[in-house]
């Protein structure tokens, strides 16, 4: 077997998509396709040990996506074996992590009208969760973990172009406004909770606004509470920000929650996109996650 040389490797890309099934990875995969990635759907874990010479060898493919379905718990091991091969070989990948809550898999399978692919019980929420306890552990491995329970399809794409295009800073940041009613992010790496604030909802004039809009702006950051909590929230994350970066994180996000994700977390994640952006030269970005279009995957 012929294997390139680190040096040549280390020039290659290989993007690794694997997660719950039913959380995305078609779109993912689609992602890529649309910008130059030498895409395959059901990659078989054997292969890559031959990784060099099968896709590497051609010059021509040094961007390339796999997609990793999850069977059994032998296919677990055999990918971190696999993965181990890799990591040797200095070829530099990215694993990409999707997932979504149970209750929206069921929904989207029910749409669907397919087969869970582990198909090991009878019922389709207990081979939902078998699946979860399989692929646990590469939640923990993974370097970008995208919950996709709440995300359209344009604020998917939205998601990955902020990760692999345009700047390549050493970190990237997201700041993202959520509502509890909603759900949370369970890509979160730090999550902080603004329901004790005051909440504008009760303001007439405020109610069917955002974050977004001046007036509400100011209505939450000039509140009492609003500031010295800022003050304290600010201080921690600037302390924070560069352990991460020295721990080798490559992202982080940070959740800013509260009661229905449009005036205290999004005037909060505005107000931190900005201030962060000063204090750092990282790339840092924001996404309101419950302002907008709510067509999902």
């Amino acid at each position: 077997m012929t294997v390139k040389s680190n040096k040549e490797n280390s020039k290659k890309e290989l993007v690794i998509i694997t997660g719950m099934s039913g959380a995305g990875k078609s779109e993912t995969m689609d992602f890529f396709e649309d910008r130059g990635y030498f895409c395959i759907d059901n990659f078989p874990i054997n292969l890559f040990q031959y990784f060099n010479e099968i896709f590497l060898s051609d010059g021509k493919r040094d961007k390339i996506a796999v997609v990793i379905d999850i069977r059994d718990k032998e296919f677990v091991k055999e990918f971190i074996k696999q993965l181990k091969f890799i990591q040797d070989q200095k070829i530099k990948y990215t694993i990409i992590y999707l997932d979504a809550s149970t209750n929206v898999l069921l929904s989207r399978y029910e749409l669907s009208r397919r087969k869970h692919p582990l198909n090991m019980y009878e019922t389709l929420i207990k081979n939902i969760e078998e699946e979860r306890k399989l692929i646990k552990d590469f939640k923990l491995k993974a370097n970008i973990v995208i919950d996709t329970s709440k995300t359209t399809v344009k604020q998917f794409h939205e998601i990955l172009s902020r990760e692999f295009e345009g700047d390549t800073a050493k970190l990237s940041i997201n700041v993202t406004s959520f509502g509890y009613k909603y759900g949370i992010p369970l890509d979160a790496h730090l999550m902080f909770d603004l329901r004790f604030l005051p909440n504008p909802y009760y303001i007439d004039s405020l109610r069917s606004k955002t974050g977004n809009h001046k007036d509400v702006y100011n209505y939450v950051m000039n509140l009492d509470e609003s500031k010295e909590f800022y003050i304290k929230l600010y201080d921690m994350l600037v302390y924070l920000i560069p352990k991460y970066e020295a721990d080798g994180k490559a992202h982080l996000r940070i959740a800013i929650g509260c009661s229905g994700g449009q005036h205290r977390s999004v005037a909060f994640v505005n107000k931190l996109v900005e201030d962060l952006s000063g204090e750092f030269k990282y790339k840092i970005t924001k996404f309101h996650r419950e302002v907008g279009s709510k067509k999902k995957i």
